[in-house]
């Protein structure tokens, strides 16, 4: 199943001209769409791509809506979609005056991009089939903005004048142009759900997770799950059971570190009887000069991916994979939270209940900081509640026209603008959730597998904001409400884990390996050209401190954002 799509619509009366090749799934009016996803009909007025399922125990995929189904989604101009159903796609509808709207839904598991032109609008699932590697312009400003931080980051791309619809956006063409809304935000549901006390909570995200992760899995045949033996991919395993045809696990090792997850992935296939393909990070897969993954509209992808990339490809060999899931999202959506603002929240939820002291007490332990330190940082909290969330700014290494972009950076992510009196731990929990969908696309969904991210389905988020902050630290342990929903379901091992492995001890390689082939691309690069990087910070790139306060990691992050922004401009990489 290919879970990808391209879309034209034309402003005005203009005739519409063919569009990129594949099925053609929706015809009428201004709008052709091609397709090679699943399509459900809405009779005359418009399609929705993609998998979509019901709010209903065990749904499987809907393959087609009767008659008034169709009419109550198009009447209402999609709500109907967002409160009855939920899935990984986009919505086309046509309405009565002639206006085309595209709705996406709040998951984002169907990544969608637009570009405007003259005559109208062009969407598509892949950067590919709206800009042309070789001939872009590239936008320094929003790669300025990522170095900075992720919460700097709204609509903008990496290539000038590529726009990412966001999740549960709606986009509008009509006689008057084009415009872009809201009709999802997660502020609607960070209100506590009645009678939702730490038991019920738990019992309540245990039957999401079953309901949403099992129905994606009806989605597919092999399912290659990418585990580390954390909690948030080993919940996805767990979940997926026995509703999936063949599921197997892969994880990538880098001996002798914290990458070296093999014991918790053993002991989680072996409970759960999934087989498992053990792997280690080769440094021969990864060449600092080639573009990693420059599909994304940003480069945000680390240069341990192309290590991923080979072993997929040798899996593929001899079983071929229908999707790949991940546990992507699982630290954002279950509020993995290590801050005050817990107590802050519920401070502000109850003045001075009982539970206060509970909440200091299990956020002293799992901070490892005094209880009175969590106080002084809790009623910080309290004092500037009304601020709302602050982003934090990285400027490291950034030139004088970076560092002009991102002060001067209007593209905030709307979901950053709290309402009024928003609990601070929920101005996190929203932020956090931002975040969770900059993860990474490893393939363009034309021509792939696509990724699915299970652990983003709407209804777990919408439980999930509702769940009180402080929930989530009770005990002293992050995700709390997380851990106990899937208590049974786990080796303890996991379950109870408070450690976190990464790849960071194999990009630390490549940077050894590397590192002089990156300063001299990056030196004589455009990044440096155009005034976003500081090429005085790159010479201080074999200081022995760069290990302790992560420069390392970061030159190999502009190593890899030049590598990209040659691949769109030249439509090539730094080889010499």
């Amino acid at each position: 199943m290919r879970l990808s799509f391209h879309l034209e619509i034309l402003i005005g009366d203009r005739k519409r001209r063919e569009t990129a090749a594949g099925t053609v799934g929706f015809a009428e009016g201004r709008a052709r769409l091609s397709s090679a996803a699943p399509r459900v009909d809405l009779s005359q007025s418009g399609c929705i791509v993609g998998p979509l399922f019901k709010r209903e125990p065990l749904s499987p995929r809907v393959t087609e809506l009767d008659r008034y189904e169709q009419r109550d989604i198009v009447r209402s101009g999609g709500a109907a979609l967002l409160s009855r159903y939920w899935g990984g796609y986009v919505a086309l509808l046509e309405k009565d005056d002639a206006s085309i709207t595209v709705l996406r839904d709040p998951s984002g598991m169907m990544p969608c991009y637009f570009r405007r032109g003259s005559e109208g609008v062009t969407l598509a699932s892949d950067m590919t089939a709206l800009a042309e590697p070789g001939s872009e312009e590239v936008d320094y400003g929003s790669l300025a903005c990522m170095f900075a931080g992720i919460d700097m980051l709204g609509r903008r791309t990496g290539i000038s004048n590529v726009e990412e619809l966001l999740p549960g956006e709606q986009l509008t063409v009509s006689d008057a142009g084009i415009r872009v809304e809201q009709m999802w935000t997660p502020w609607n549901h960070v209100e506590p759900r009645k009678g939702l006390d730490f038991e019920s909570a738990t019992h309540a995200l245990r039957d999401a997770l079953r309901q949403c992760i099992g129905a994606w899995s009806t989605c597919f045949d092999n399912i290659l799950v990418g585990v580390s033996g954390g909690l948030d991919s080993s919940i996805v395993v767990a979940a997926l059971g026995s509703r999936s045809p063949d599921v197997r696990c892969l994880t990538m090792v880098e001996p002798g570190t914290d990458g070296d997850e093999r014991r918790y992935a053993c002991a989680l296939v072996e409970q759960l009887g999934q087989r498992l393909d053990a792997s280690n990070y080769d440094l021969g897969s990864v060449d600092i000069n080639r573009a990693v993954l420059p599909h994304l509209p940003l480069p945000i992808a680390g240069h341990y991916f192309p290590a991923i990339a080979s072993e997929h490809k040798r899996i593929s060999s001899n079983w071929p994979i229908g999707a790949y899931f991940a546990g992507n999202g699982g630290d954002n959506v279950f509020c993995a939270m290590r801050s005050a603002a817990p107590l802050a929240d519920r401070f502000l939820a109850g003045g001075m209940p009982p539970g206060l002291f509970a909440t200091a007490r299990d956020i002293a332990d799992l901070t490892g900081t005094g209880l009175a330190e969590v106080v002084r940082h809790g009623v910080a909290r309290v004092r500037r509640w009304r601020e709302g969330h602050r982003p934090r700014r990285d400027l490291r290494g950034l030139g004088p026209s970076g560092r002009a972009a991102v002060l001067s950076s209007t593209d905030q992510h709307p979901w950053l603008s709290a309402p009024a009196g928003s609990l601070p731990g929920k101005a996190s929990h929203v932020a956090m959730l931002a975040r969770a969908y900059r993860s990474i696309e490893l393939y363009p969904r034309d021509v792939a597998p696509p990724q699915i991210s299970p652990l983003l389905s709407q209804p777990i988020v919408e439980l999930c904001l509702s769940i009180p902050t402080w929930y989530w630290v009770r005990g002293g342990r992050d995700r709390a409400v997380a851990r106990e929903a899937v208590r049974d379901s786990l080796p303890t091992l996991i379950v109870e884990r408070r450690t976190k492995g990464g790849p960071t001890g194999f990009v630390r390689r490549i940077f050894e390996a590397q590192r002089d082939d990156a300063i001299a691309m990056l030196s004589r690069g455009k990044l440096v050209a155009a005034g976003l990087l500081d090429p005085d910070w790159l010479g201080s790139a074999a200081t022995n401190s760069w290990h302790s306060d992560g420069g390392d990691l970061r030159l190999l992050s502009f190593a890899a954002a030049e590598s990209w922004v040659r691949w769109w401009e030249d439509g090539s990489d730094t080889r010499r």
